[in-house]
């Protein structure tokens, strides 16, 4: 998806840049009625620490920003129609599955089910979106997967659509997550696309962080199924991002996730029954009172770790190792 930065002189890009502006900030100004109007607001419980219903608007936004992107680039020849038709069904599919999961929820076997098969089907339509070899930064060794491809992408695109959700739990804690994982990918590769999605979540962003609208089931949807497939093209095409430089930009909500997942496991309780035990939630239990920039820290620590040291075992190590240390001090405070 060649959307590069010299584009940005273009009229249609400053009017498309101009119209996902105005498109979010009428979605959020109107929040309450749009939220009212599909039956999206999250209201408080036992469980949660919001004290009024909220409006779960944001994913609402960052699906009319997808969808307007992946149209401008390909009324600009920059999107091949196969890829256009494939973008446009996944990010349908991820946001409404998630918009139904917001207005009445939906049993995690059977969404698990859904997007599985509705994954399956459509990625390997499409070769730049499946993971064929492993190639990796810090040692000349490659990993063919073969005949694995088209499952080991699938646990891809499933781990990364779970832990975000796992992740999704504070204000700004998922979406500064975001915005720095694609901040990470416009420097590795300066395509449009990232820039027009940074503009729309630094504008949600400020209303979330003030706890006026959640992005919802289908916010965090949607961008986990934006950046699966984004980051995999990027891989594949343009090659300016490597698996291990992936593995660590994305580390963080995926060590959480598997520990959360062990844990409820040795518990002997379901997989996908709510609980408090996630990062966030100890956090919260100690009354820190900037939870989004820690959770920033240890998302961009890995990575940060990474570029110094050049060695993945040393780097898992020694982030893990801070992860357990500051998990274990925040249970027992």
């Amino acid at each position: 998806m060649p959307f590069q930065i010299q584009d940005i002189l273009n009229f249609n890009f400053i009017f498309i840049f101009f119209l996902i502006i105005i498109s979010n900030l009428f979605i959020l100004i109107k929040r309450n009625f749009i939220a009212k109007f599909l039956g999206i607001f999250d209201y408080p419980n036992e469980r949660k620490i919001h004290t009024m219903p909220t409006p779960l608007v944001g994913g609402v936004c960052l699906f009319l920003t997808l969808i307007l992107s992946i149209i401008f680039f390909f009324l600009e020849n920059s999107l091949s129609i196969e890829k256009f038709l494939i973008l446009i069904s996944l990010y349908s599919f991820f946001f409404i599955v998630g918009l139904r999961d917001d207005i009445e929820a939906i049993s995690p076997i059977k969404k698990t089910t859904i997007i599985l098969i509705f994954s399956i089907i459509l990625i390997q339509f499409e070769n730049d979106f499946l993971i064929n070899k492993l190639i990796f930064k810090s040692t000349t060794s490659e990993i063919e997967l073969g005949n694995f491809s088209i499952l080991f992408t699938l646990f891809c695109i499933f781990a990364l659509f779970n832990a975000f959700n796992f992740i999704d739990g504070y204000n700004g804690s998922s979406i500064s997550i975001a915005i720095f994982w694609a901040l990470i990918l416009y420097y590795k590769n300066p395509n449009l696309i990232y820039l027009f999605l940074i503009i729309s979540m630094i504008i949600i962003f400020t209303y979330n962080i003030k706890g006026k609208i959640f992005l919802g089931n289908s916010g965090t949807s949607v961008l986990s199924i934006f950046f699966s497939i984004a980051i995999i093209n990027d891989y594949n095409t343009s090659q300016s991002i490597y698996a291990d430089e992936i593995l660590f930009l994305l580390l963080f909500p995926g060590v959480d996730m598997i520990r959360v997942t062990l844990e409820r496991i040795i518990n002997k309780k379901k997989i996908y029954s709510p609980d408090k035990t996630h990062f966030h939630h100890y956090l919260l239990k100690r009354n820190f009172k900037k939870i989004w920039q820690i959770i920033i820290i240890l998302s961009v620590l890995p990575l940060f770790l990474f570029i110094i040291l050049n060695d993945i075992l040393v780097t898992i190590i020694l982030f893990m190792i801070i992860y357990i240390i500051f998990l274990t001090l925040l249970r027992k405070l």
